[in-house]
């Protein structure tokens, strides 16, 4: 018998469900669409996706985590994905719970969810204090400090694409002007260049469109700041990036350590810090989900 926990990753576009063992391997995957009419459409295509994963023969299922595109609140259950307005307050929780008859679930962010998973098993272990980061529709963040993972009081630690780093700057998702995801996400950059999608932005840019380059120029630069006051506040050793945007880090990672170095170079107390790609792929937020499953209650921050 496999001992295992079920895993749920909210993202912009689409929700992952699995089943993650406690060593990290994944013993199975649903993905369902968000973009649907009605709320009950969603629920019932995301209890039909667990139901579908936790019949697994040999598996005990003794948890459950949930990894959620913020903010959340940890205490409450609840979501607040800026992409999924049928879920705006949603207690997620609550509702796994209900359809899938597990008693302990644990919700966490997105980004936090990648955090661990690289901690635990990628680009991350041997870290001390690591903040993971998903650069994507959004910019989210996670941290392990101390050698411990950390999700705050509310959940939301190292939720850096809303820290505010350009001031009356541009206008954000969330409300407020000049946070880094305003400049920095992938749906920004692409604003920024005239287009729809990232991906246009990186195909011109390895075409040598100038225009292009700049726009991934900007947004490196403004995510490169919103690292440097992390490092600053956190004493950070390691930066893991992951997320949609790395899908093009041919032409994206080598701006974004530039500007990062160069950033860097004027802060001297921390040493060394290392910025890495994230290595656990498309499956690193649903496999750090699951894994916070099995963390023990009295050790849950």
């Amino acid at each position: 018998m496999k001992n295992a926990a079920l895993a749920i990753d909210v993202g912009a576009t689409k929700v992952a469900v699995g089943l993650v063992a406690s060593d990290g391997e994944l013993l199975a995957r649903v993905d369902i669409s968000s973009k649907v009419a009605t709320l009950d459409e969603l629920n019932d295509s995301l209890a039909t996706a667990i139901a579908q994963v936790c019949h697994r023969d040999g598996v005990r299922i003794l948890g459950a985590g949930i990894g959620s595109a913020g903010p959340i609140d940890k205490d409450k259950g609840t979501i607040n994905p800026v992409n999924i307005a049928h879920w705006v307050d949603f207690s997620l929780v609550d509702f796994v719970k209900k359809v899938s008859g597990i008693k302990e679930v644990r919700i966490i962010g997105d980004a936090s969810a990648l955090a661990y998973a690289e901690f635990r098993l990628g680009a991350g272990r041997g870290a001390t204090n690591l903040m993971g980061i998903v650069v994507s529709t959004g910019i989210g963040g996670g941290v392990v400090l101390n050698g411990q993972f950390h999700v705050g009081r509310t959940g939301n630690a190292g939720y850096i694409g809303h820290a505010v780093v350009v001031q009356n700057g541009n206008l954000c998702a969330c409300g407020q002007r000049g946070c880094v995801e305003a400049y920095a996400s992938g749906t920004n950059m692409a604003k920024d260049y005239g287009v729809e999608n990232f991906e246009a932005v990186a195909d011109a840019a390895r075409a040598g469109d100038a225009k292009a380059v700049a726009s991934i120029e900007k947004g490196a630069a403004v995510l490169a700041l919103g690292l440097l006051n992390s490092v600053a506040l956190m004493d950070l050793d390691t930066i893991v990036v992951g997320g949609g945007v790395m899908n093009a880090d041919d032409v994206y990672w080598p701006i974004l350590v530039k500007h990062f170095e160069k950033e860097m170079k004027n802060l001297n107390f921390p040493g060394k810090v290392e910025l890495k790609k994230a290595t656990l792929g498309k499956d690193s937020g649903l496999v750090g989900a699951g894994l916070v499953g099995f963390i023990p209650r009295e050790e849950r921050a």
